[in-house]
């Protein structure tokens, strides 16, 4: 192999242990194992009428219909000051993810949880992995790997912690509502992280080459 293709090994790899897990996950949580039981038990306990409410708002921000709008209006302003390979991992990483969680849906089918009743309507397609969870989790990784620490300061900081407290929010959302069971949340943030990641060795390699 030559030393092209060295290059996009660690994408390769990364892209494969994406894919291992999530087999692994979803093979270790069916049938349905305590810990998805339990978590799911825990958040009906705790229901009520302020948290119904809150949950069932914050899980929007992992939607398309508010990434996608966020995501383009963020892809001019980097286009605009310079910054098109940015533009395109923000881009890639919420177009790619949309997609690759929808065909593992379809790969796994999954059927939704039916443990306890659902907050508000359940979603028609299957259950695993949660791509409201792996769409926000690579927004935010993407979006944390564009901002640049040495040009915020401090600010850096406080806008990645509250971008990660937000992805959380969206993971447990899920679970609170009872539309996904826990490792489908699971599955989604590694699916989603792993996916960047990926796609940040193999962009920045496609930049050194064009250069």
């Amino acid at each position: 192999m030559n030393a092209l293709g060295l290059k996009y090994l660690p994408t390769v790899g990364i892209w494969l242990v994406a894919i291992v897990l999530l087999i692994l996950i979803e093979r270790f949580s069916v049938p349905r194992y305590q810990w998805d039981h339990f978590l799911l038990s825990l958040a009906h306990g705790l229901r009520g009428y302020w948290l119904d409410r809150f949950f069932a708002l914050i899980t929007w921000a992992g939607s398309l219909f508010i990434l996608v709008p966020v995501t383009a209006l963020i892809g001019v302003f980097l286009t605009r000051n310079g910054r098109t390979a940015e533009a395109w991992l923000l881009g890639l990483s919420l177009a790619g993810i949309a997609l690759f969680s929808r065909l593992a849906k379809l790969w796994f089918a999954r059927p939704r949880p039916d443990v306890f009743p659902v907050i508000g309507d359940i979603p028609l397609d299957a259950s695993y992995p949660s791509a409201h969870t792996a769409q926000i989790v690579a927004f935010v990784v993407a979006l944390c790997w564009i901002l640049k620490p040495e040009k915020l300061g401090l600010s850096y900081y406080s806008l990645t912690g509250t971008a990660l407290l937000l992805t959380s929010l969206v993971g447990l959302s899920r679970i609170y509502l009872q539309v996904h069971f826990p490792s489908d949340v699971v599955g989604g943030a590694l699916l989603g992280m792993l996916w960047v990641l990926g796609l940040v060795n193999l962009l920045h390699n496609i930049v050194i080459i064009m250069r």
